[in-house]
């Protein structure tokens, strides 16, 4: 029950940015889209909406996410 955001386009020697892991309350999936929501207080007062990244994204066009190492994961950078 821990999340942490990886920052887009800031990279300190080569390598994503990304917060300290963090609490939340709850994760809403959609299961039919690629979008999810992180609930980050009980009385839902904040909130991050953002997407799975797929080979065929509407949000980003030719991105894709790439894959992590557990080592990558715990550290909260991106190869």
């Amino acid at each position: 029950m821990r999340f942490r955001r990886i920052l887009n386009d800031i990279e300190v020697g080569h390598r994503s940015v990304s917060t300290a892991w963090r609490p939340y309350f709850e994760l809403q999936a959609d299961p039919t889209a690629e979008t999810f929501t992180v609930i980050l207080k009980a009385d839902r007062s904040r909130l991050i909406r953002s997407w799975r990244h797929t080979a065929d994204c509407v949000q980003c066009g030719v991105h894709r996410t790439g894959e992590l190492s557990l080592e990558d994961i715990r550290n909260g950078v991106t190869v």
